[in-house]
C-alpha cells in the first residue's frame, strides 16, 4: 500500500475558562526527505522538539509544516491603566486650581483618554496549554494521515492501471520480434532473387545470424518484466516506498530505450513510444508516493 506524500489537517478546540481558541494545523508536500517546521505561539516555544518527534513518528517523508495558533474567541482582553487615569487626575486638579472646571466627567469622556484601556494577554498555565495542544497535534496529524493514505489508494489505481498498459505494450513487441525476424529473411531472399543470383546459404545463414545478434532484444524484454514485477510486489508492500518506485522506473525507462535503439521496425517503435508516455507520467505521479 502507498501513500501520498500530500495532504493536511486541522484540529481546534476551546479553552475554559481562559475563553481561547486554540488550534492546530499541519500541511505536508512532496519532499525527497522529511523536513518539519513548526510555528508556535511563545507561550509553547520551548516545545517544538517535541512536536517534531510526533511528526516524525508518523510520517517517512515529505515536507510538513504545523502551525499552533492561540486566540481570544471572545475577542480582546481589556484592561484599565490605572497609571494613565493618575495622571490625568492629578493634571485635572491642577487646572482646576487655575481656571473653574466642572467636577463631573462622563464615562465616555474618559474612555476617549489615549491609553486609557489597554489590551493585556490572558494569563493560561504553560502546562495546561502544552497538554491540549499535544491533543490537538494528534488529532490534525490523524486527519493528516488519513488523507494521505485516501490520495495513496487514488495514486496506486492510476500507477497500476498504467503499469497494464505498459505490460500491453511489451507484449505486443516481443510478438512482433518473430515477425520481423520472418520478414528480414523474406527480404535477403528477394534481394537475391533480383539479383539473379543462386543464394549461397552459408551466406543467408551469416546475414540472418548477424541481423538477429544485432536487433536482439530478448534481455531487455526479460529484463523490464522483471522491473515490471518488482514494480508491483512495491505496491503491494504493507509500507510505502516511493523510492524503490522512483528508482524501478528508471530502469524501466532504460530498458524500454534500448529496445527502442535496437527495434529497427515501425510498429515496434510505436510500442516504445507508447510505453514512454506512460512511465513519464507514472514518474511524475511517483514524485507524489512517501
Amino acid at each position: 500500500m502507498i501513500t501520498s506524500m500530500t495532504g493536511q489537517g486541522r484540529s481546534v478546540e476551546l479553552i475554559k475558562p481562559e475563553g481561547l481558541r486554540l488550534t492546530v494545523e499541519v500541511r505536508s508536500l512532496n519532499h525527497r526527505y522529511l523536513d518539519v517546521s513548526v510555528k508556535l505561539p511563545d507561550q509553547l516555544v520551548g516545545y517544538e522538539e517535541e512536536i517534531k518527534q510526533k511528526v516524525k513518528d508518523q510520517v517517512n517523508r515529505g515536507s510538513v509544516s504545523i502551525a499552533v495558533h492561540l486566540e481570544e474567541s471572545n475577542g480582546k482582553h481589556l484592561v484599565l491603566n490605572p497609571e494613565i487615569l493618575d495622571n490625568f487626575l492629578t493634571l485635572l486638579e491642577e487646572l482646576r486650581k487655575r481656571v473653574a472646571v466642572s467636577r463631573e466627567l462622563s464615562p465616555e469622556f474618559l474612555l476617549r483618554l489615549p491609553g486609557l484601556i489597554k489590551e493585556e494577554p490572558i494569563e493560561i498555565d504553560t502546562a495546561k496549554l502544552w497538554t491540549q495542544t499535544k491533543k490537538l497535534v494528534s488529532r490534525a496529524l490523524s486527519d493528516l494521515i488519513k488523507m494521505r493514505c485516501a490520495e495513496g489508494r487514488n495514486l496506486e489505481r492510476d500507477l497500476r492501471a498504467r503499469l497494464k498498459i505498459v505490460s500491453k505494450n511489451l507484449a505486443d513487441v516481443k510478438r512482433r520480434v518473430p515477425e520481423r525476424m520472418g520478414e528480414k529473411r523474406k527480404k535477403l531472399k528477394e534481394l537475391m532473387a533480383e539479383l539473379e543470383q543462386e543464394v549461397d546459404h552459408n551466406r543467408f545463414l551469416q546475414e540472418v545470424l548477424y541481423f538477429s545478434e544485432r536487433f536482439d532484444i530478448h534481455e531487455e524484454c526479460v529484463r523490464l518484466e522483471n522491473h515490471i514485477s518488482l514494480f508491483r510486489e512495491t505496491l503491494r508492500e504493507p509500507c510505502s516506498n516511493g523510492r524503490r518506485l522512483h528508482f524501478t522506473l528508471q530502469e524501466i525507462l532504460k530498458e524500454t530505450n534500448t529496445i527502442g535503439a535496437k527495434a529497427n521496425d515501425t510498429k515496434m517503435t510505436h510500442a516504445v513510444i507508447a510505453i514512454k508516455e506512460e512511465v513519464e507520467k507514472m514518474r511524475e505521479q511517483v514524485q507524489n508516493v512517501e
